[in-house]
């Protein structure tokens, strides 16, 4: 497989004075299908890939796995990636001090996930604990977020499409009851959350009445969390105009309070195709700006924030004829959206990832090429460096990118097409 030459065969070393280390992997090639990695890093710099094994063509043959890499280098130990007993999926992964914690899915034999969602927590050795269920009588495809609060506390959401629940846990591994926040029929067709500071937290998703996966939201619904309770009290942030949906949506924290971002989409009079990004913070009166420029496609939106306020939102920016580059658009805690800079091509089928460091520094990640490339900035909003290629291989897909408390960088992407893996590098800024 084209670009595992550069791989080492055991753990890497330290980052030294590169920026990005070399490529390593997560997971060596196999004959199954590879779900993209989900990212985690802790405040020491340890980190974790957890993605799937799946069969595409057998409904229900599906595993989640973990791959550990230790704060100053190693992956693994050389150990091989952990698998988690009873997850066909892994929804999301966040740090506890030096435990992980996941949020998975588990399904029946003959179908595909998920009818239930459960939390594992690892530690840092590698040790797994009971799977905790915190929703059951789930129903096809499902999608969760997993935050991590002040002192230990956690926020677990999923969605299906019978609905959005919520979770919440005063300490680490003890989650409350779960509550069900939609109501009247509405599927969910999104779900993200984010940690506002402290304690506090907010749930977001779209939703409509009719056939899951086919109907066509209008409104961003929200519910905010706090020390006492779980995201509650649901209210609705914006509505778009009739004939127009929202295809994808992201937030972010900003200034203890939140900021949504959407792709919106509508046909005009003349059956003209429209795809905007789009934003506003959550609060009365608010104003919605437009991100994305006029003529062109947007999709592929990703979202990323500090406790400070400090935003960047990426995405896939296409001509008609799929000619796409990556863009972004961001903001320092005290600064305003405006400033779109184009990083670089992107294939077509591909999406960006950004993340945000605790000083706002910023990474965005995609696949240029078949190539994982990423570019940095020292502040959202700022001046991106010069592309990086990250790996020679031209078979990879799914880039994404995350950003430690310590200021650490990790991307990671599936890699090959016959014999997939699961392919890392490091950054250190």
């Amino acid at each position: 497989m084209a670009g595992l030459a550069l791989l080492p065969s055991a753990g890497l070393p330290a980052v030294a004075q590169a920026r990005w280390s070399a490529p390593f992997e997560f997971a060596k090639p196999g004959t199954l299908d590879v779900v993209a990695p989900v990212l985690a890093i802790s405040g020491s710099g340890a980190a974790a890939a957890a993605f799937g094994i799946q069969d595409v063509d057998t409904p229900g043959v599906s595993q989640g796995y973990v791959t550990l890499r230790a704060a100053h280098g190693g992956v693994g130990g050389g150990q091989s990636p952990i698998a988690i007993p009873g997850a066909q999926q892994i929804l999301d992964a966040t740090y506890d001090g030096s435990a992980l914690e996941l949020l998975t899915g588990a399904g029946t034999a003959d179908q595909t996930c998920c009818s239930s969602a459960q939390a594992v927590q690892v530690s840092a050795g590698g040790a797994l604990a009971r799977a905790r269920t915190l929703v059951g009588g789930l129903a096809g495809s499902t999608d969760g977020r997993l935050l991590t609060l002040k002192n230990g506390a956690m926020v677990a959401a999923v969605a299906t499409e019978r609905g959005v629940w919520v979770s919440q846990s005063a300490k680490a591994n003890r989650f409350g009851p779960q509550h069900l926040l939609t109501r009247g029929g509405q599927m969910p067709e999104t779900l993200d959350a984010a940690w506002l500071g402290g304690e506090s937290s907010i749930v977001v998703w779209t939703g409509a009445k009719g056939v899951a996966g086919q109907a066509a939201p209008r409104s961003v619904s929200y519910a905010l969390g706090a020390r006492t309770h779980a995201p509650r009290s649901v209210k609705t942030a914006v509505t778009v105009p009739g004939g127009h949906r929202i295809d994808e949506l992201a937030v972010a924290a900003r200034h203890g309070g939140a900021t949504a971002a959407w792709v919106e989409s509508w046909f005009d009079k003349g059956n003209t195709y429209h795809s905007v990004v789009r934003a506003m913070d959550i609060a009365p009166h608010a104003i919605v700006r437009n991100l994305s420029p006029p003529g062109r496609l947007a999709s592929g939106l990703s979202f990323a924030g500090d406790e400070a306020g400090d935003q960047e939102v990426a995405w896939a920016s296409c001509t008609a004829q799929a000619a796409c580059q990556t863009q972004a658009d961001g903001r320092g805690a005290k600064g305003a959206f405006g400033a779109i800079r184009t990083l670089g091509s992107i294939d077509a089928s591909e999406e960006p990832s950004v993340a945000v460091g605790p000083h706002g520094q910023t990474l965005v990640g995609w696949a240029n090429g078949g190539r994982p490339v990423a570019a940095t900035a020292a502040s959202a909003g700022g001046r991106f460096g010069a592309t990086a290629t990250l790996s020679s291989t031209t078979f990879a897909v799914g880039v994404t990118v995350a950003f430690g408390a310590g200021g650490a960088g990790l991307a990671a992407w599936t890699q090959g097409t016959l014999n997939p893996s699961v392919v890392g590098a490091a950054y250190s800024g």
